[in-house]
């Protein structure tokens, strides 16, 4: 029988794909290149999730709760745009749209990445495995 040690957990991150992405991140980071900054910043986000959205054991009820993780994570950019009105007085009596209305086009894109987050990162209820 192998060792617990020499097992590897299926469930764990790709660590070396994820430091060299570090690494060319802080590299381009140094260097002040802005495409390749962005494009190894994504890998690092994109590259994580996407092992364990592919890995991970589903069971009853995984698809409902990130469904809802996406909801209550599309209102995010809303409130952060209504926050970010709060420094003029006018708006702390009355809401000003202007900010609300600029986190708009984000509210699709952050509840895509709330439920892929979710589906992700997220460890199972308590009793999920007992069957």
């Amino acid at each position: 029988m192998s060792d617990p040690e020499e097992r590897q957990d299926e469930h764990a991150p790709l660590w070396p794909p994820l430091l060299l992405t570090a690494c060319v991140l802080l590299l381009a980071t140094q260097t002040r290149h802005a495409q390749l900054a962005l494009s190894a910043l994504a890998t690092l986000v994109v590259l994580p999730t996407v092992w364990r959205v592919f890995k991970r054991r589903w069971g009853r009820g995984d698809v409902i709760r990130g469904l809802g993780m996406g909801f209550i994570s599309s209102h995010v950019p809303l409130l952060l745009g209504a926050c970010s009105t709060l420094d003029r007085p006018e708006c702390r009596i009355h809401l000003c749209l202007d900010g609300v209305l600029a986190g708009v086009p984000y509210v699709p894109w952050t509840g895509v990445l709330g439920t892929l987050l979710y589906w992700a990162w997220a460890a199972p209820p308590p009793g999920h495995g007992e069957r």
